[in-house]
């Protein structure tokens, strides 16, 4: 496999930089590898019985945080093994006061809270003597399954291609210098393993980490920053909006926003003759949720007819007609692509196309009432509700989608979904922001102005959407509209006004209680506009 040493990659500048190009997307190579069937010697699964504690607490020492790097290994998908190459891996790293070495993450297509600990060797090698304990994973059922990073090399057992547990040795060998982490032997994977020793299919063989040379552009002077309406194609049949922070600082443009993973990063564009051009890789930030690193490219994504393929193509720069008295940015021909890392296109990305900048008019008023385009209802399986909900409030001025949500009504109670149910939320959630996506489980799925949610109760005879817009304190709601499968109707919206008229409390099993004590119950709260809003509470 081609490697890169990272320790060069200090020495880039940003102007070298701005010319690079990613090579184009490839689909992830499925390989003849199968998940780990061999037995592990009894001296090496003695040894992960007797392998120390699996350190969680970040170590004493010089912190090195978040570096920048590449690797290339596998990764398990589908019940399937795949070579994988990752560019922009975040890694943090510590030079121990105890004089060992700690890396946290090891293992590049699994991040975890854990580290593993090295110690010097001959000159600037550092031998991590593994196995070491970087995950637990909590099934459930009170028995949870502890994974290892541990030394692996390839060997074919009944004819299959399998990665074992190295009898000869469990030292994994890395460089440190220049302030660059390099693994040494790259013939031997790093990879992850259970208690019993079966290879779960993640490792590197590639690993080079260094401290990251890049950062963000943005403007001098954000006080400057007004509110533009940020349009775009992520494909052929649909369009996007959100609203972007641009400042303009003499023939300098710079907007934000651009990739929804990193909100806060800005790229920057120069003004000329009549244009605002774009050129280079621009590197975002980090994507905390991801553990990488994210650039934003120039980029022309497009169906292609005769291969029947999406072809994702980078581009040295893209241009804007550019409308001087109203800072305007219109007529792009290509657009743009959020990626992982700059060296590869990675399947992760975000595809901005035929983009435009619009300044906002910032007129606030009540939303515009939902459309119900589908209704199934949960009978033997889950069901689910698809509607829309438009972008523009009802003076027609685009709405600041950071402040949008939208509720879910079963029958006539305000619904709260909770993470024990819904798995893809960390915490209860009645009001959900219009641009939510669940990526664990999709029980909440965003395209454009269009969203799904999935319903796991049953016995529910029509469903409610309203869509809500949050200005400060004041709460702005557009009718609830109803779906019971085949008709659709509405009622008018929940006043912001309403006074409770009843209480009622719950158990878990769905009785009512008169007087609840000591206990989890259901609040059920009916107000005088009719709607009505339940949440879990205990009562001491």
């Amino acid at each position: 496999m081609k490697t890169l040493l990272l320790a060069a990659a200090t020495l880039v500048s940003a102007a070298s930089f701005a010319q690079t190009t990613a090579s184009s997307l490839k689909q992830p190579k499925k390989t003849q590898l199968v998940i780990g069937k061999t037995a592990a010697p009894a001296s090496l699964l003695k040894a992960a019985s007797k392998a120390p504690e699996m350190i969680t607490k970040q170590p004493e020492g010089k912190l090195y945080k978040d570096m920048y790097g590449y690797s290339e290994g596998f990764v398990s998908q589908w019940g399937a093994i795949y070579e994988d190459v990752r560019d922009g891996v975040a890694r943090d790293f510590v030079v121990g006061n105890d004089g060992s070495y700690y890396m946290k993450s090891p293992i590049s297509a699994q991040p975890t809270d854990s580290w593993i600990k090295g110690d010097k060797a001959d000159g600037d090698t550092i031998v991590f003597k593994l196995p070491q304990q970087i995950y637990t994973l909590d099934n459930g059922d009170g028995n949870p399954i502890k994974y290892y990073a541990s030394r692996l090399v390839y060997q074919q057992v009944d004819s299959e291609n399998q990665y074992v547990l190295d009898e000869k040795s469990q030292d994994i060998k890395f460089v440190w210098r220049n302030d660059s982490l390099i693994k040494c032997d790259k013939d031997a994977l790093l990879g992850m393993t259970s208690e019993a020793g079966d290879w779960n299919g993640l490792g590197d063989l590639i690993s080079e980490t260094t401290i990251c040379p890049f950062s963000n552009e943005a403007p001098k002077d954000l006080s400057k920053a007004t509110k533009y309406i940020f349009t775009f194609h992520p494909s052929e049949r649909t369009t996007t909006q959100r609203i972007s922070q641009v400042v303009i600082e003499g023939d300098d443009f710079y907007a934000n926003n651009i990739d929804a993973n990193i909100p806060d990063a800005w790229i920057h564009g120069k003004i000329n003759n009549g244009k605002v051009v774009f050129s280079g890789a621009q590197f975002l930030g980090l994507d905390k949720n991801a553990s990488q690193f994210r650039f934003n490219f120039p980029a022309n994504v497009y169906y292609d007819e005769e291969t029947y393929m999406t072809e994702y193509k980078t581009m040295d720069e893209v241009s804007f007609d550019y409308d001087a008295a109203t800072g305007n940015l219109s007529n792009c021909q290509y657009g743009f692509m959020s990626n992982y890392g700059y060296r590869l296109i990675a399947l992760e990305m975000q595809v901005m196309m035929q983009p435009t900048f619009e300044a906002w008019d910032g007129v606030i008023a009540r939303p515009q009432n939902p459309n119900i385009l589908q209704y199934y209802p949960a009978e033997t399986a889950s069901g689910w509700v698809i509607f829309d909900l438009p972008r523009n409030n009802v003076e027609n001025s685009f709405m600041d989608q950071s402040n949008v949500y939208y509720n879910i009504y079963f029958d006539d109670e305000l619904a709260t979904f909770y993470p024990d149910q819904y798995l893809g939320i960390k915490k209860e959630m009645t009001d959900v922001p219009v641009d939510f996506n669940d990526t664990q489980r999709y029980d909440f799925q965003t395209f454009g102005s269009q969203h799904r949610v999935v319903i796991y109760d049953s016995g529910i005879s029509r469903v409610g959407v309203r869509a809500v817009y949050v200005n400060g304190d004041e709460r702005l709601y557009s009718d609830i509209v109803y779906s019971d499968g085949t008709v659709i109707s509405g009622i008018k919206n929940a006043s912001a006004d309403a006074k409770t008229k009843s209480i009622s409390y719950y158990d878990l099993s769905g009785r009512m209680i008169q007087n609840p004590k000591h206990g989890l119950f259901v609040k059920k709260t009916v107000m005088s506009d009719g709607s009505v809003k339940t949440s879990k509470t205990v009562v001491e």
